[in-house]
């Protein structure tokens, strides 16, 4: 080991060959050592008498630097070098202290060394068996960990990131400019779909919609705020597959970005760690401007009274400066920053303000906003969170004050928005069409489909106001024809949808909301191109007809079932079924069916089988079995009007297999007598459409008449014979109300459709082609 080259530490006196010196047995280490313990002076002496050759300081002390009382043991022939310090001088002038052979150099007196735990050719350091900090925990500090900084997100490729990734918090507010921008009167004049759905639905108001997925984002960012205040950590990470991680905090490690994420790597724990920009100052930046847009005056829009006075628009200028003042973000931040903003003061004036801007019932909100804040005072109970709390309330109180405001006005604006509605909707669409017209083909095809389905109809259309035979398609002038064509395509449409795939997806019918997409224009293939605002009420008008298809069916399958027997009702005189034991029936098949009647017709159907989970479809084949059993039930135990409750025996099992096969055979969607049975509920159907929305023009001028859409609110069921149609010869007198009902929500669609598209089909000769 001692021909291993070493540096020479400081001081360092290289030991000398066994010939530098003549050997002399008083230099004998252990002899030194024995004569060092036994007399002292002696020592002293050997010093003096020493051979010429060896290396002597006259300067130093006389007397023993270590206590007689202490015992050496005799120190090897070799022994590893050992690195030392640099002696210490006892004079500036001197020379460094040196050991005369193996005596010690003179120092003061001092206690004995401790054991050594190693020389300088061992290896002390300690290797850790786990990784650096807590194995768990919502930050795991990094120590002793090399990282690889300011990489750009879109260089990692080996760690797929998504930056839209659930778990990283928003930068932004969940409330913020872009959020409520969709309440701004001028977005609300222009949105289309929002004035379409305002002619269905009188009483429609904006309300705020709470998702899951919008909950739990909102969730996060007051969290990562909340976490920014408290420790300044704005970090978020990912394992190597680029999969959500615990958060490894790598604040000591790397800036606070200003726009951009900065990445850092982690490659003794193997986490991606983002370092996100600070979303302090976009908070305040954001509350201040959500503030500002509640309380500024409203905008002026063309032919609409809702233009604030001079008195209101100067009140409301100067409460906008006087919120400037006391709320500026870079001081708050700077405050924050030092520990020292106090938002007592701030949310004080904030609550005052609102007060004079929000509604009575948002007072006792606003009140418990400004408590809260008041506990952060300086003094107070209240933390970091509960200031973050104050914001949020602050925030969501702006977004409930700005609902309020828009439905007052929406309220406001309603008469001026049904009023020009068809014009808007026309020139929206022309704009949105470029004003291509080969663009019109879907539409063209429809209209023309329907009219030629009215010139090969037979018999005259029944109306009420005119007497029997009047209204005989291919007599009508032009104009009038396409009125009807609009009518009965928008009837086929319902009843024969070009996309029956989408009735099965369809989820139960829901009313549309203001915040509802607007959707693209023919959207779903094989509607007409200016249905794009309609495409979802037809579908949902598409499975009601479903439904009512299906209970018909199921209608005459107890009819059938009554006369298959030799039981008989007591109460029927002419062998036919009364009506209270079809209102039973109907009542019975609608409470085991429920909304899923009309999944009855898809439960065979090869493309339900490829398109729907396998489950879904045996929930479906159950649901018709049980239709059915009740239905053989029914028929077999046949009771009386003033006896309805009795209970009914057993099933005959005949019965039962035979409505089985009845039900497996037909009632599919593309068997024969679907088929009919649905032909004949479209032409009832149609009938009292037209009873309905005929006439929709000035006798006098041929005009296309103003339509009063106030009037066309929900309103009871027709009459129980909306058509003559209706009766028991076709034996849907049990399904009147239904029929009713549908042909109530088609012709309000129609009436606002014409309304709409009328002219455009009398300009453009769609019936001309």
């Amino acid at each position: 080991m001692d021909d291993i080259a070493h540096e020479r530490p400081r001081n360092h006196r290289k030991r000398k060959a066994p010939n530098d010196d003549p050997q002399d047995p008083s230099d004998d280490p252990a002899v030194e050592n024995i004569n060092l313990l036994a007399d002292p002076a002696a020592d002293q002496n050997n010093i003096n008498s020493g051979p010429a050759t060896a290396p002597r300081q006259s300067w130093l002390a006389a007397e023993p630097m270590w206590p007689t009382s202490l015992a050496f043991r005799p120190s090897p022939q070799k022994r590893p070098r050992v690195q030392r310090r640099e002696s210490r001088r006892e004079n500036s002038y001197g020379p460094p202290a040196r050991r005369l052979g193996k005596r010690a150099c003179m120092r003061p007196p001092r206690s004995p060394p401790h054991p050594r735990l190693g020389n300088d050719l061992e290896d002390i350091g300690i290797v850790s068996t786990s990784d650096p900090g807590p194995s768990s925990g919502s930050l795991l500090h990094l120590r002793d960990t090399i990282f690889t900084k300011s990489i750009p997100p879109s260089t990692i490729s080996s760690v797929p990131i998504d930056p839209n990734s659930t778990h990283i918090p928003p930068v932004q507010p969940p409330i913020n400019r872009n959020t409520l921008k969709e309440l701004d009167l001028d977005v609300i004049i222009r949105n289309p779909q929002l004035r379409h759905d305002l002619l269905f639905d009188p009483g429609l108001q904006f309300r705020p919609t709470t998702t899951r997925r919008k909950t739990e984002r909102s969730e996060k960012y007051w969290a990562a705020i909340t976490c920014e205040l408290e420790s300044g950590c704005t970090c978020v990470s990912f394992d190597m597959r680029g999969k959500p991680n615990p958060t490894v905090c790598a604040c000591a490690h790397v800036s606070t970005p200003s726009l951009n994420p900065v990445v850092a790597f982690s490659p003794t724990l193997h986490v991606v760690t983002l370092r996100m920009p600070s979303r302090i100052r976009s908070l305040l930046d954001e509350f201040l401007e959500v503030l500002l847009l509640v309380i500024q005056p409203l905008s002026n829009v063309v032919g609409a009274n809702v233009s604030p006075t001079k008195s209101q628009q100067a009140e409301h200028v100067a409460q906008a400066a006087y919120i400037r003042s006391v709320f500026d973000p870079a001081l708050i931040e700077q405050e924050l920053k030092h520990k020292l903003f106090d938002p007592s003061g701030l949310f004080r004036a904030i609550g005052l303000t609102l007060q004079g801007h929000c509604a009575p019932m948002r007072d006792h909100a606003v009140e418990l906003m400004v408590q809260v804040a008041q506990t952060c005072a300086p003094g107070g109970e209240g933390t970091k969170a509960d200031a973050v709390r104050a914001v949020r309330m602050c925030m969501d109180i702006l977004e409930l004050m700005k609902l309020d405001i828009a439905n007052h006005q929406l309220q406001t604006l309603r008469p001026f928005l049904m009023r020009t509605s068809g014009q808007f909707e026309l020139r929206s669409f022309k704009s949105r069409k470029g004003g291509q017209g080969c663009l019109f083909q879907k539409t063209r095809e429809w209209l023309a489909a329907a009219h030629s389905a009215l010139l090969t109809r037979g018999e005259p259309i029944p109306h009420p106001l005119y007497p029997p035979g009047h209204l005989r398609y291919q007599t009508l002038q032009k104009n009038q024809q396409i009125y009807l064509a609009t009518l009965k395509g928008l009837t086929d449409l319902v009843f024969t949808s070009p996309s029956p795939a989408n009735l099965i997806s369809l989820p139960v019918a829901t009313p549309p909301t203001p915040q509802a997409t607007l959707p693209t224009i023919s959207s779903l293939p094989g509607y007409p191109e200016t249905s794009y605002l309609d495409n979802a009420r037809i579908l949902l008008l598409s499975t009601d007809a479903v439904d009512l298809t299906a209970l018909y069916m199921f209608l005459l399958l107890y009819r059938q079932l009554r006369f298959s027997g030799s039981v008989e009702s007591p109460s029927s005189s002419s062998g036919g079924v009364d009506e209270w034991e079809l209102q039973r029936i109907k009542r019975e098949i609608r409470d085991i069916g429920s909304s899923r009647l009309g999944y009855s017709f898809y439960c065979g159907s090869a493309a339900a089988e490829t398109d729907v989970d396998t489950e879904e479809l045996e929930k479906w084949r159950a649901l018709k079995q049980n239709v059915v059993l009740q239905i053989a039930m029914r028929a077999k135990n046949v009771s009386t009007p003033t006896n309805t409750d009795q209970p009914m025996g057993p099933v005959d099992e005949s019965l039962l297999g035979l409505a089985q096969r009845w039900a497996d055979q037909n009632i599919q969607y593309a068997s024969v007598l679907s088929a009919m049975l649905r032909e004949r509920l479209r032409d009832v159907v149609f009938n009292a459409v037209v009873a309905l929305a005929y006439p929709g023009r000035d006798a006098s001028s041929g005009k296309l008449a103003n339509i009063d859409f106030s009037t066309l609110r929900r309103s009871p069921p027709l009459s129980p014979s909306p058509s003559p149609a209706v009766g028991k010869v076709t034996g849907m007198e049990a399904l009147t109300e239904e029929i009713g009902a549908l042909a109530e929500n088609i012709s309000r669609l129609a009436l606002i459709h014409i309304n709409a598209y009328l002219p455009l089909y009398e300009v453009e000769h769609f019936l001309d082609a």
